[in-house]
């Protein structure tokens, strides 16, 4: 049986409950068939604690559904920080940090021993060596103590207080600390920045701030670690839509982000067919660096020779580009903003005029299918649609059938 607790040891144990309580709010009770009823009820307990200002509830028959409603342009700060902040302790943990901080309040610098043998004496805590090194290296790392070696031990002592360096001193420095956690990747630090300097972000708003990317950043650390250090990594992914597991050994290549719908995703080389791929970032459970990859070099080169004939993510599964070619017809003088859509967002593809008024848009990627919602935006305007890969191009005009279906027009093709 889950037990419901607050705080949280692992992160990655909340992260899809609330990306689900975020984005699929409509689910209810019964839908969640990851765990049991009682796990998602304490998931439930812990989200509502966290989030209280922001949950809502929706009443269908005898069924209820809990979400997240959240605004990026009335926020001040991403409330989704909160799931990071929220990291459960030990008895032994806390106790450990108060004692051993008030050991070190003195600014000398105490060797490991005299650690140990002073938390004895003073407090009448007993307490292994091997245990107060694992605790001052981990805050050595935080950059709350300082080590220095003095023959063959180190000495520890506490860092410079960063309470010294208010945002009082420096007013640019907060406005920028404000500015980075809505913005940028890992913008958690950010916040808990203002938390320790007790900012209050009073002068920006986001309109089109992602803020669900603050739960997939714990994935693109090691993602951006493994880019910059060439090495191989072996993922595991799941499924949005099937809901299952499987495993990726890849070379990660390149982070990509969408701007129309925010999705983050990574591009990789595949080790299993030495296709490039795209993971979406929200899909990917856990990642695992190996070894350095001698030949990272010629696959970046690989990615940048293809990058051209992509037009979103996909890489396809064709060994050869896939041409797609449609024509549209506008009233060149009073609709020349279409004109200018099709050069704005025709994302280097070649624009030709056949005539007065006829104009044909051409262009080379690996999946065609990801150009059909784009084309269909013109819908009304196509004269003509051709594509090499005959699959796409019946797609799209049977999906141009069925809508002359729903509004009862007569097909001419």
């Amino acid at each position: 049986m889950s037990e419901f607790k607050e705080l949280i040891r692992r992160f990655d144990k909340i992260r899809s409950y609330v990306r689900d309580f975020y984005i699929y709010g409509f689910k209810h009770r019964t839908e969640y068939q990851q765990k049991s009823s009682r796990t998602y009820d304490n998931e439930r307990r812990r989200l509502e604690s966290w989030f209280s200002r922001y949950i809502r509830s929706d009443q269908s028959g005898h069924k209820k559904s809990v979400f997240i409603t959240l605004d990026s342009g009335r926020m001040a700060v991403n409330p989704l920080y909160q799931a990071w902040k929220s990291k459960t302790f030990t008895n032994r943990d806390i106790t450990l940090h108060f004692l051993l901080l008030d050991l070190l309040s003195d600014r000398h610098p105490h060797s490991i021993e005299e650690l140990t043998d002073r938390l004895q004496l003073q407090f009448g805590v007993l307490e292994d060596s091997q245990a107060i090194r694992r605790k001052l290296s981990e805050y050595e790392k935080e950059g709350i103590l300082h080590r220095q070696k003095e023959g063959k031990q180190y000495l520890f002592s506490l860092a410079d207080d960063l309470r010294n360096s208010t945002p009082q001193l420096f007013p640019a420095l907060g406005s920028a600390v404000c500015f980075f956690q809505g913005t940028a990747p890992f913008g958690f630090i950010g916040s808990t920045i203002m938390d320790f300097w007790n900012l209050k972000n009073t002068r920006f708003r986001f309109r089109s701030d992602y803020l669900i990317h603050t739960l997939e950043d714990e994935i693109l650390l090691p993602l951006l670690q493994a880019i910059q250090e060439h090495r191989l990594l072996h993922l595991t992914v799941k499924s949005s839509k099937t809901g299952q597991t499987r495993t990726v050994l890849a070379v990660p290549l390149k982070i990509l982000v969408s701007t129309q719908t925010g999705r983050r995703y990574v591009c990789v080389r595949r080790q299993s067919d030495c296709r490039l791929a795209s993971l979406r970032l929200d899909s990917i459970r856990d990642v695992e660096l190996l070894d350095v990859d001698p030949q990272y070099a010629s696959f970046q080169k690989a990615y940048s020779a293809n990058q051209p004939y992509v037009w979103g993510v996909s890489f396809g599964e064709s060994r050869q580009p896939e041409t797609v070619r449609f024509s549209v017809r506008l009233h060149e003088e009073s609709e020349a903003f279409i004109l200018n859509r099709l050069e704005r967002e025709g994302r280097q593809g070649t624009i030709t005029r056949l005539e007065p008024g006829l104009y044909e848009y051409t262009r080379k990627c690996w999946d065609a299918a990801e150009l059909l919602p784009w084309v269909k935006s013109f819908t009304g305007r196509v004269v003509s649609f051709t594509c090499s890969n005959p699959r796409v191009e019946n797609r799209f005009w049977d999906d141009i059938r069925l809508m002359k279906q729903m509004y009862q027009l007569q097909s001419k093709r």
